[in-house]
């Protein structure tokens, strides 16, 4: 018995799925999901849809979906959207101060397999939807360790310019609002005291130095 399914109400990969544990012997899959009308199943759901939801490892070399990915993106002239499931650029891109916080402390709160399993890298991603702990583990990563009041200050303006640009902001934008902080401060206030002040919220609190994060 051979499945060859159509994504004409999204569900492609999950009858390609159901009719694996029918019985069925083969399935028909495309990359990207890449097919005529709505298009069929995609090959990189399935892959890892039966190794993750059916404990059935297909063998394949599942890091390098990602750029098998591009690869017919680019020779069929069709996008990646990136919120396409599994290769999507977005798949693994946290904003939220919530979800930030939580793939921090543990990946799988929010992921169901980790990135470098299909070629991809975790984002942390600075908006409008940001939290303060996002902030303050993003500045680390420049070499900075910020106030919780740093923290609030930064982000009330990563929030208002994000909302005017209408996206998330880049590393080099975040120096901008870092620069502006810092001007509206004024040199009475120094930065990046290494002090940690907790604002009375225990999930958006930034850890003091030496605190387990």
């Amino acid at each position: 018995i051979e499945m060859h399914t159509h994504d004409d109400f999204g569900m492609a990969t999950a009858n390609a799925l159901a009719g694996i544990k029918a019985g069925a012997t083969y399935v028909n899959t495309t990359v990207n999901g890449l097919g005529e009308r709505a298009g069929n199943a995609a090959l990189e759901e399935v892959v890892m849809a039966l190794k993750y939801l059916g404990k059935v490892d297909m063998g394949l070399q599942t890091s390098r979906f990602r750029e098998l990915a591009e690869y017919v993106a680019a020779a069929s002239a069709r996008t990646i959207p990136a919120w396409k499931s599994i290769v999507g650029t977005n798949v693994f891109a946290h904003e939220s101060g919530i979800h930030a916080d939580g793939v921090i402390k543990n990946p799988l709160n929010y992921e169901a397999f980790a990135p470098e399993d299909v070629g991809l890298e975790r984002q942390i991603v600075v908006g409008k939807h940001s939290g303060s702990r996002t902030i303050y583990r993003k500045f680390q990563e420049f070499g900075l360790e910020l106030t919780q009041e740093d923290c609030d200050g930064i982000l009330a303006l990563v929030r208002k310019t994000a909302v005017e640009l209408k996206r998330a902001l880049f590393d080099k934008e975040l120096m901008y609002v870092y620069q502006d902080y810092l001007t509206r401060l004024g040199d009475a206030v120094p930065i990046g005291n290494h002090r940690g002040v907790d604002s009375g919220d225990p999930d958006d609190a930034v850890p003091a130095p030496g605190a387990a994060s």
